[in-house]
């Protein structure tokens, strides 16, 4: 079977929407499109089935209960279970960690130990941190290089005292896939050690997870090949509805675990001062699921069993080698990510902008991508960078997708030469004297209010602002926790003093974008006099020029963060 991705792009509507035909949408490492039949799964739901499940006698209820257990059986195959009973619903994966963290460690004693990576989500990490914490458990970590877990060295944290290993079949944050078969060869030594050496666990055998959110999308997953004892991921990531997770589970293991959460559906009896669970999966399902996302998980189930999966992947690879290939040729341009084994990401950073800044650019140019942490702090810790910006691919997308992003990347360094950043004289008024100030205010007196507000576009005032960064100084000495602006998407740091009866200020920050926008304020601010200006001006300034609409909500936030720092220097 060939695979073409126009034909398959051409499944999922919100593409063909008048808004949307343009985009370029590389951020399906945080949620994939959705195709027609996903919809109209969930709309079928709720015109003709809808209905609570099981504790019902009327037959949309009875409708209602067959969908969600046929589901659930289709959710068994497409994992790779042996039985419907061994399938969870929960509402995303982070729940769905969370049940594990919670449910595995109520059977741990202080002292026992959990193995994690540096690679992991903060969904696989902090539920764990929470848990150790209540439980007086020890946290360990797979030696890493630059972050990236090196799996072949998992046993130089294993101990006897090892309980849980619960780590991520593919990273978010740079997209390469896990040695899930190198995991199991060595958790499988130390099974058969320990029993050789007659060594018995009083809190029973190491128990496996793996965080298979990032796989599913790309790869065929056979648990039972895997050889985990626990796998988790959401519907959204590989085409099926948002608010919906799935959990597999060993059923001798699921059997042993106490439920998490109590309530109705996952008991068969209750009274005043005890109740009995309902046998599995229901006893881990408390309170009324998903219904409709049930159903268009059923829809997507079926769409993916249609699709050649084999030649998906090959798509997507050459796709990904493709996009790296490009980006590697932009000149300060540093790839954190490899297109080798790979799960469809590139991610990545230049020296002369911060990521937020590429990010914004290319939302202009109606190119989507993902920038910050990725909810993967410790990894970006370690490679060296707070954040990054990350292109993920999937099956719909294409070369000319690509094209488009480096093209988007190009102009904003185009942009950036145009605005190369000397390094300004002091304003006139400011005190000469270094041994007086460890700063000086930059010289803002070249920026026109007048002049970006009759730039006829969007474009044309980002062009403006980007160039008025220029004029605000690179200042190592405020760049400290003290002056740190708390509110800010990007670090900004603020500093303030009076003098002869007005307030003079300086600002810096990483982002060419926040840099633009701290000139702005400053503009207006610095050198008045007490009451001259009022935040509502401000805020009136910003909504007046558009970027209430244009920039991110975040970036908002950010110059409002600003605004309030500042006001509340002057009046300190």
């Amino acid at each position: 079977m060939n695979f073409s991705s126009q034909e398959f792009k051409q499944q999922f509507p919100l593409f063909s929407q008048a808004e949307n035909r343009e985009l370029v949408y590389l951020d399906n490492a945080a949620t994939t499109q959705k195709p027609a039949c996903v919809i109209d799964a969930i709309r079928d739901f709720y015109l003709h089935s809808n209905a609570n499940t099981h504790r019902s006698s009327h037959r949309l209820a009875r409708r209602a209960t067959e969908m969600v257990e046929r589901v659930r059986a289709a959710s068994a195959r497409f994992l790779g279970a042996e039985s419907p009973r061994e399938i969870i619903f929960t509402r995303g994966a982070t729940e769905g960690l969370n049940l594990l963290a919670n449910s595995l460690c109520r059977g741990l004693v202080a002292g026992d130990e959990i193995i994690l990576s540096t690679a992991e989500h903060h969904a696989n990490l902090v539920p764990w941190q929470m848990l150790a914490a209540q439980y007086g458990l020890v946290l360990r970590f797979v030696p890493d290089a630059n972050g990236v877990p090196q799996i072949d060295r998992i046993a130089e944290v294993l101990s006897p005292r090892t309980r849980v290993v619960s780590i991520t079949g593919g990273s978010n944050a740079l997209g390469f896939r896990t040695d899930l078969a190198a995991l199991r060869a060595t958790l499988a030594a130390k099974s058969s050690a320990a029993t050789s050496s007659g060594a018995v666990s009083s809190q029973g055998d190491l128990r496996w997870i793996v965080d298979g959110s990032q796989l599913v999308a790309h790869d065929v997953v056979d648990v039972a090949a895997i050889g985990c004892d626990f796998f988790v991921c959401s519907a959204h990531k590989f085409y099926g509805p948002t608010g919906l997770g799935l959990v597999y589970g060993r059923e001798a293991l699921l059997r042993e675990l106490p439920p998490w959460q109590g309530g109705g559906e996952m008991i068969t009896s209750v009274d005043l001062l005890a109740s009995d669970y309902a046998d599995l999966p229901h006893r881990f399902e408390a309170g009324t699921s998903s219904l409709a996302a049930i159903a268009g998980l059923g829809a997507c189930l079926e769409f993916l069993g249609k699709q050649d999966r084999l030649a998906m992947a090959q798509y997507e690879q050459s796709l990904l080698a493709y996009l790296h290939d490009r980006l590697s040729q932009i000149p300060e341009l540093e790839l954190l990510s490899d297109a080798r084994n790979n799960l469809g990401i590139a991610s990545f950073v230049h020296a002369r902008c911060a990521a937020i800044d590429i990010a914004q650019w290319l939302d202009g140019r109606d190119i989507a991508v993902r920038v910050g942490h990725h909810c993967a702090q410790p990894l970006l810790h370690a490679a060296g960078h707070t954040a990054t910006v990350r292109a993920s691919l999937v099956a719909y997308n294409s070369k000319e997708d690509i094209d488009r992003l480096i093209a988007g990347v190009e102009e904003l360094l185009r942009q950036l030469d145009d605005t190369a950043e000397p390094q300004p004289a002091a304003a006139d008024s400011a005190i000469d004297s270094a041994e007086t100030y460890s700063w000086q205010p930059d010289n803002l007196a070249k920026l026109d209010l007048g002049a970006l507000r009759n730039q006829q576009n969007w474009q044309d005032r980002y062009r403006t602002l980007m160039s008025w960064a220029k004029v605000i100084s690179r200042k190592d000495h405020i760049r400290t926790t003290e002056h740190l602006v708390q509110g800010c998407e990007s670090s900004a740091w603020l500093v303030h003093r009076q003098e002869a009866g007005v307030h003079r200020f300086a600002i810096d920050s990483d982002s060419r974008i926040v840099k633009g926008l701290g000139a702005l304020l400053l503009s207006q601010i610095d050198g008045a006099t007490d009451d001259a200006v009022a935040p509502s001006q401000l805020h009136q300034i910003f909504d007046e020029l558009g970027l209430s609409q244009q920039l991110s909500e975040s970036r908002g936030n950010g110059f409002r963060a600003l605004v309030q720092r500042a006001f509340d220097l002057m009046h300190a």
